[in-house]
């Protein structure tokens, strides 16, 4: 793409510098862009300022100028599908900035969701789950499990054998129709989550938030993992243990959220 943002301005990516980014810690937020549109823009402004309190990072900057900031992004790069991602950083020389710009995606195939995905767990935490934040050592972990041992996410649990979540999705087990996810209080309040959350309490779909271990996922029916990018997205097996991929509860919640998606895009206004 070509442009991103800078505080107020619109600049040329050749004028991009990466380091200010990469080397400092940020609060950030990830948003899909379908038919031209953020999806949940305002759900993700306010947890984007709920991540600023709790990491005790906060930039000066009001909803109204982040609209207007991704407003201009998307529409100068007439961007219709995509992702957007949107960071404040306070740079040791550079003083409290704010960027956005049109990030890389790559969105689970067709296949994805028909034969599910592989996963693996591995023992570790993310630090201040709640709060969105860059510089997470556990991430750069789980990218190297991931990319050696080709599997499409990783399931983080503690010490005491307490499941969190994904590496980067919330993960919902299900059994006997009811949905089993971990405590809000041990992850990362995606998003899509609540959205998932909402959708299956309006439908009578009782969900159950708890901290269960890693050993007791085989007494689960099926797995599906959610986020901006993968939106309700089956889950195969993780290790050696498998899964229901054609759950009617993952069909039906995914055509909820698909369709939620679509009346989202159809009624959306800056």
């Amino acid at each position: 793409m070509r442009y991103y943002i800078l505080n107020a301005e619109l600049k040329d990516t050749c004028e991009f510098n990466p380091d200010l980014f990469t080397n400092t810690p940020s609060i950030y937020e990830v948003i899909r862009i379908e038919d031209g549109i953020p999806l949940f823009l305002q759900d993700h402004i306010e947890r984007f300022y709920h991540s600023m309190v709790l990491s005790e990072n906060l930039c000066n900057i009001t909803e109204k100028q982040i609209r207007s900031r991704l407003k201009a992004l998307i529409e100068t790069n007439r961007v219709q599908t995509g992702l957007l991602k949107f960071v404040s950083i306070n740079h040791p020389e550079a003083g409290k900035l704010f960027a956005a710009w049109i990030a890389p995606f790559f969105f689970p195939s067709a296949k994805d969701y028909e034969l599910g995905i592989t996963m693996m767990s591995y023992r570790g935490i993310r630090e201040n789950p709640n709060a969105k934040t860059s510089h997470q050592k556990i991430r750069e972990k789980s990218n190297r499990l991931i990319k050696y041992n080709s599997v499409h996410e990783v399931m983080l649990f503690n010490e005491q054998g307490i499941i969190s979540e994904g590496s980067r999705s919330n993960l919902f087990f299900i059994n006997g129709g009811i949905l089993f996810t971990p405590h809000h209080s041990l992850v990362l309040k995606g998003v899509t989550r609540q959205k998932i959350i909402d959708l299956a309490l309006a439908s009578g779909i009782d969900v159950v938030e708890s901290a269960f271990r890693r050993n007791e996922i085989s007494d689960f029916e099926a797995l599906f993992i959610t986020g901006t990018t993968p939106k309700v997205l089956p889950v195969y097996n993780i290790d050696t243990v498998p899964f229901k991929v054609s759950h009617p509860v993952i069909q039906y919640l995914s055509e909820k959220y698909n369709n939620l998606i679509a009346k989202y895009v159809k009624n959306f206004s800056w």
